[in-house]
């Protein structure tokens, strides 16, 4: 389909800077202009080419380049702009725009930068963007395009397009093998659209390219071989996808690789001994796969810049010897093998990892043994996830000295002996996630210190005593989860100082005496567990005021007298037991 049928804006008109002026302000007419930047600036009694955003050739006095940026122009983009024969750059950035790209920016014939990121704008990219011969820069990304890119080869003629990146739009169909003829072409961004098919073999044609994300669209098939031609390759983005088969080994060939992500997708196999030839590697993400065998021993000397791993939801197998390698790793900075099939113990070297590391996750495997006391070592630790293993023994000491940590989930594990009272040096913790072990002893007073607290969990242990008077003020806490353990005493009205909960959790416990009238105080609350207890007395008619409360169970315990009306009151609520208490009266629900 040859691209004479779309309308000509410069037909039959001898182009001067007179019409530059006519282009301009017919642009401007359309825009909303709600600071009135350009109606202040854009006016005849200045040079055009003094106008904001205006850049002009100085020998012919023609618009060249139009670059505003972070402006809210509120309008659409003028059919008018195809008159601007001189223009070289047409820079729209983040400005409110809406409507469609116009089909005569197409036919520009001297363009080389067409930038309109951030935007809104919305229907298909004009197909007379892809037969521009002096375009270098294609940049349409955070806006709402739609629709597929055309197909037909013959409207592939971009000789000198660098750089052309499409992302973060609701594009469809396929992606176009005639890309492979931009042999110029260095960074290829679609990712976060629509696109189905495969990844065509010929973009393995792009020696030059340096960037390629295809990630967050809908691609099936398997990784083709030929991306392993791009030597000059240093991001390769294809996670978000439905790829399947194995990881070629040829992307460890790749000299100059960075950035690689494989996840999630639908891989299956090994990770190729391979990626360990790819030394210049900095980020590897293989997550969400259906990816089997062990971690090679040596990653870590294979690889020894690697700042992030992660292979998390995988069924890897095998020890954990592999983490003393990554001692190498100076600037790790995440570490995740989450929810795989990693056994065996894990090593006193872990001590030895980076001091930037700021993330480890473990979670969800078969570890087995202590937890190292080296662990201390880790001073710029924020994140540890070490639950659902066989972790066995007692939380070590030095584990307080990770003053930076914000979370600590140790969960569904056999871990015994008390809560270290040391634990309120970690003045940075905002959960303290201990759920399902075998902790015995109290809850030390220590904890009520811990100002940043919002999520803390001890059910499903050995705990027994009162609870510390200070917990009760903590007013940041959001959850607190302490059912299923021996607590006993009453509560006391310090219970109203936690203004901030949302989840208070304490059943299956031995607490007894009146449910306290200032619960009504916490309006936050969503989720209220007294059940199995030794409640007594009345229900408080305070109750009603849990305006956001959803879940309410008060029963097995010995509470009397009638249910309050106000209870029925409560707006939210979605799930009320009261069974098997001492209740009497008319049911007014």
């Amino acid at each position: 389909m040859p691209i004479s049928i779309f309308p000509m804006a410069t037909s039959g008109r001898i182009h001067t800077n007179f019409t530059d002026v006519e282009s301009l302000l017919s642009f401007k007419a359309q825009l909303g202009d709600p600071y009135g930047v350009l109606a202040a600036n854009w006016t005849t009694n200045t040079s055009f080419c003094n106008w904001v955003g205006i850049s002009c050739s100085h020998r012919h006095e023609r618009v060249t380049a139009i670059r505003l940026l972070h402006l809210p122009l509120d309008g659409t983009i003028s059919s008018h702009l195809g008159n601007l024969s001189f223009l070289s750059v047409l820079f729209l950035g983040n400005c409110s725009l809406t409507g469609p790209i116009p089909q005569v920016l197409g036919q520009l014939p001297r363009l080389k930068t067409l930038n309109l990121i951030y935007n809104i704008l919305s229907g298909p990219v004009p197909a007379s963007i892809f037969n521009m011969s002096s375009l270098i820069t294609l940049s349409l990304s955070y806006n709402n395009l739609i629709g597929p890119l055309p197909s037909n080869n013959s409207f592939f003629a971009l000789p000198r397009l660098e750089l052309i990146s499409l992302s973060f739009n609701q594009l469809t169909g396929e992606i176009p093998s005639a890309f492979a003829e931009c042999r110029a072409l260095q960074g290829f961004s679609l990712s976060s659209n629509e696109f189905t098919g495969t990844i065509p073999s010929e973009l393995g044609h792009l020696t030059n390219l340096t960037l390629l994300y295809l990630g967050t669209n809908q691609l099936t098939g398997t990784i083709p071989n030929s991306l392993g031609n791009l030597t000059k390759l240093t991001a390769l983005d294809l996670g978000e996808n439905l790829f399947e088969g194995v990881i070629p080994k040829e992307l460890g060939y790749l000299p100059n690789l960075e950035y690689l992500n494989l996840g999630p997708n639908r891989l299956t196999g090994a990770m190729p001994d391979s990626l360990l030839n790819a030394s210049t590697l900095t980020f590897l993400q293989l997550t969400f796969n259906n990816l089997t065998g062990s971690i090679p021993v040596r990653i870590g000397e294979s690889l020894p810049s690697l700042t992030r791993l992660l292979i998390n939801a995988n069924h890897f197998t095998g020890g954990l010897d592999f983490i003393t390698s990554l001692s190498n790793w100076r600037d790790l900075v995440f570490l995740d093998i989450t929810r795989n099939e990693f056994d065996g113990v894990l090593p006193h070297s872990i001590g030895n990892l980076s001091l930037n590391l700021y993330l480890f996750g473990a979670a969800q495997n078969n570890i087995e043994g202590e937890i190292p006391r080296t662990l201390g070592n880790l001073s710029s630790l924020v994140f540890l996830d070490l639950s659902v293993n066989e972790l066995v023994g007692k939380i070590p000491l030095d584990i307080a000295k990770l003053e930076k940590l914000q979370s600590m989930s140790l969960g569904s594990n056999k871990i015994g002996g008390p809560v270290p009272s040391k634990l309120n040096s970690m003045r940075s913790l905002g959960s303290l996630l201990l759920e399902e072990n075998k902790l015995i002893g109290p809850i030390p007073d220590s904890i009520g210190n811990i100002s940043r607290l919002q999520h803390l969990s001890l059910s499903s242990n050995r705990l027994s005593s009162t609870i510390p008077m200070n917990l009760w003020n903590s007013g940041n806490l959001i959850e607190l989860r302490l059912s299923r353990n021996s607590f006993h005493g009453e509560l006391p009205p310090q219970v109203r100082n936690l203004k901030a909960l949302d989840v208070l959790d304490l059943s299956v416990n031995k607490f007894s005496g009146n449910i306290p009238t200032v619960l009504g105080h916490l309006v936050m609350l969503a989720h209220l567990d007294f059940s199995r207890n030794s409640f007594q007395g009345e229900i408080p008619p305070s109750l009603g005021s849990l305006v956001n409360v959803k879940y309410l169970n008060l029963s097995h315990n010995f509470l009397s007298g009638s249910i309050s009306k106000s209870i029925a009151n409560i707006p939210q609520l979605g799930s009320l037991d009261l069974s098997f208490n001492k209740l009497e009266g008319q049911i007014n629900l």
